[in-house]
């Protein structure tokens, strides 16, 4: 009699049950997947973001200070000069390529009342972003479009 009792107590799970924690598991794996890609794109556009800021910010330090402010891209570093001294330094967190389409970001610089040097268009590509960036002959108005 015992050992009946013994042999059901030591049955073990059913397949549906392996199935169901299989199923969890799996699942709770995987949602630090789509986590990650979403905050990967969101990192990027604040990137995109932060790049037409840094432009605006050479725009203002050209008018405040009244000296022409240029503006260099090497290596995911965003440089501002004024009157050829090193101003600011921004090191973007995500991979940026930068492709000139009408102007080479090289040729970027604002004059001492804000209107800019040259206009143009430039790409700016992250991994999940394409952007053209826009420098208007005039104000200097910098505006960007996804593509």
């Amino acid at each position: 009699m015992e050992d009946k009792l013994l042999l059901k107590t030591n049955e073990g799970f059913t397949l549906i049950e392996l199935l169901f924690t299989l199923l969890l598991l799996s699942l709770f794996l995987s949602l630090p997947i789509f986590y990650f890609q979403s905050q990967d794109k969101t990192i990027q556009k604040q990137t995109i973001e932060q790049f037409k800021h840094d432009l605006v910010y050479a725009q203002h330090v050209a008018m405040t200070e009244g000296k022409v402010a240029t503006v260099r891209f090497e290596d995911n570093t965003l440089i501002l000069f004024v009157d050829q001294k090193e101003k600011r330094r921004v090191v973007y967190p995500t991979n940026v390529e930068i492709e000139p389409v009408t102007i080479k970001l090289e040729d970027v610089s604002f004059l001492g009342n804000g209107h800019p040097r040259k206009s143009g268009s430039w790409d700016v590509r992250t991994e999940h972003f394409h952007v053209r960036f826009t420098v208007q002959i005039g104000k200097g108005h910098i505006v960007y479009r996804q593509q």
